[in-house]
């Protein structure tokens, strides 16, 4: 009797973030991980960054290219055309391609129009979802991975810490920050992890090198250091060490977008000041949330006394939403794994 050949796929993700050394994308990237294994696809290899010409062999022989595109596509960057022209060549090489967790927001039409190069495209937030179907392209909306970690984090609400204060991706708004937690006695929680090791990738090189620099200085560094950097030397050195912090917090003051995403998914309350892009506004109007009590803008920073409470329709609507991010990560990954054809020998 004849046997029919079959094959294992091989696997890549490209955007892998871990070099920067941040909470928020150590979290997306385990549970992308986590999610491609549950559906026998567990990732072979994992690029740093969006470049895929620093491993353009295996970005293109790869069964399967998953990307996550996270914050990095706005405002037309050079990393945009980059993605799409592997997507491009993949796609004349008749292998599949999957954009996924990204926003996109501000970029040109014409990159735009370049988006069905992808079988798959999967956006974060509902104005990046409306940038793109605008166009009329396909796409789906799935809420950020890191809502994903908190939801499988293992840990009950104490709120016992009081109100702690996050960072911000603008060095300007990160001293605004550690100034109000200063002034109010408040907790300081940077996203950003201490880098007690290297990882793959030159931007953790070069966060070591700042971090190793910053220690020798002591005090002085805060004087010395960008901000960015000197919240690496203070923060939780492991994204558990992170989570557990948060979820004991009374409240949490954040300029972060995957702040934001964990403080939801661990039923945290929350001030947002907003971010580089509006992503911070985009998914609290998508989880139904009150924005005039969930953002703070930078001005009205230091009027801020407390964090407030969730109202009982904001928790209505958090349930809600939640429980609808569950279903669509589900459907989220098996619809990667339908890329690959039923020939395929999935693993995990």
């Amino acid at each position: 009797m004849s046997t029919v050949p079959v094959s294992v796929p091989s696997v890549l993700v490209l955007g892998d973030m871990r070099d920067l050394h941040h909470h928020g994308c150590s979290a997306v990237m385990h549970q992308l991980a986590d999610g491609l294994a549950g559906v026998g696809l567990a990732p072979d290899t994992f690029v740093s960054g969006l470049d895929w010409e620093l491993q353009r062999e295996a970005c293109l022989a790869a069964s399967l290219v998953v990307i996550n595109g996270e914050g990095a596509l706005h405002h037309s960057r050079p990393a945009i055309a980059q993605i799409l022209a592997l997507a491009e060549a993949r796609r004349a090489l008749g292998r599949p391609t999957a954009l996924v967790n990204s926003s996109w927001f501000e970029n040109e039409p014409a990159l735009t129009r370049r988006l069905p190069a992808f079988d798959l495209v999967v956006l974060r937030d509902p104005q990046s979802l409306r940038a793109v179907t605008d166009e009329g392209i396909s796409a789906s909306l799935v809420p950020d991975l890191a809502i994903r970690q908190a939801l499988r984090f293992d840990v009950g609400r104490s709120a016992a810490a009081g109100v702690m204060v996050s960072d911000s991706t603008k060095p300007n708004l990160t001293r605004q920050l550690t100034r109000l937690a200063a002034e109010r006695g408040w907790s300081y929680l940077p996203v950003l992890a201490r880098p007690d090791e290297v990882r793959p990738g030159a931007k953790s090189r070069k966060i070591h090198r700042r971090y190793r620099f910053a220690r020798l200085l002591g005090p002085l560094a805060r004087h010395v250091i960008s901000p960015r950097y000197h919240a690496h030397l203070v923060g939780e050195p492991t994204l558990d060490a992170y989570c557990r912090r948060l979820a004991a917090a009374e409240g949490v003051v954040t300029g972060r977008f995957h702040t934001v995403c964990l403080a939801l998914g661990l039923r945290v309350p929350f001030l947002a000041v907003a971010s580089n892009t509006p992503k911070i506004e985009a998914l609290l109007t998508d989880a139904g949330l009150d924005l005039s009590r969930r953002v703070v803008s930078p001005d009205k920073l230091f009027n801020v006394t407390e964090v407030p409470c969730y109202t009982a329709a904001e928790s209505a609507a958090l349930d809600k939403f939640l429980s609808c991010a569950e279903q669509a990560y589900t459907e989220l990954f098996a619809r990667i794994r339908g890329l690959l054809p039923s020939g395929i020998v999935t693993r995990s």
